[in-house]
């Protein structure tokens, strides 16, 4: 059976994420958990606030309860994540966060669903209107912008929060009248793709599908 590493830049473990992976991949890979905020508090975490101009990082504590973070914090904790892991033998490892980071060392590969997911949305939408889900407020920096042919519309609900905001956000989008919609984070899952589409009447890019139908080709 081959070992899938995975790296949360959150708590472990994350049954609401592995749930996506394993329903793509199936039973025949055993997954190997790390999070970049293992060991410490919610009160730890919540001392580390990112400053005003800082775009933050959007995770959960192993109870869900959502925290945001930034790269600088947990950037060092995912490198060790990525040595631990591979001392525990797996075979390949998966960040599961879409946001940039800068490269990692590693002895194998490391999927970085950032690269992933924005070829898969590049690839799909050329011209016309793409609708991109953000999990974080905070992230969002414009409303809308152009980019070539392809207008772009931000707009941001949390994947653990209410679905509520989710069905919201979906509303919105439809409002916009946009041909594609993509949810960049790893926490999205199955159930708020369905919604969004629902919603919308649009093709919906989940990011943790996406990534997992990459390692499907990877770990076989």
């Amino acid at each position: 059976m081959k070992k899938l590493g995975i790296v949360t830049i959150g708590q472990s473990p994350r049954p609401d994420v592995t749930k996506e992976v394993r329903r793509i991949l199936g039973g025949d890979v055993e997954f190997v958990e790390y999070g970049a905020l293992d060991g410490l508090t919610l009160e730890e975490v919540r001392k580390v606030k990112p400053g005003p101009d800082v775009r933050p990082l959007v995770t959960s504590m192993r109870d869900g309860t959502e925290v945001k973070v930034t790269h600088e914090f947990v950037t060092p904790r995912v490198q060790k994540g990525i040595y631990e892991l591979e001392k525990r033998g797996v075979d390949l490892t998966l960040l599961l966060c879409t946001g940039k980071f800068p490269e990692l060392k590693s002895n194998k590969i490391v999927v970085m669903p950032s690269e992933i997911v924005t070829g898969v949305v590049n690839a799909s939408l050329r011209a016309g209107r793409l609708g991109i889900a953000l999990p974080g407020k905070e992230q969002v920096r414009t409303p809308s912008e152009k980019r070539g042919e392809l207008e772009v519309f931000y707009d941001a609900a949390s994947p653990y929060g209410p679905v509520e905001e989710i069905e919201k956000m979906a509303r919105r989008f439809a409002e916009k009248k946009v041909d594609l919609v993509f949810l960049n984070c790893m926490g999205f899952d199955h159930g708020m793709k369905e919604l969004v589409k629902r919603i919308t009447g649009k093709p919906v890019i989940q990011s943790s599908a996406v990534v997992a139908r990459v390692l499907q080709e990877l770990i076989e």
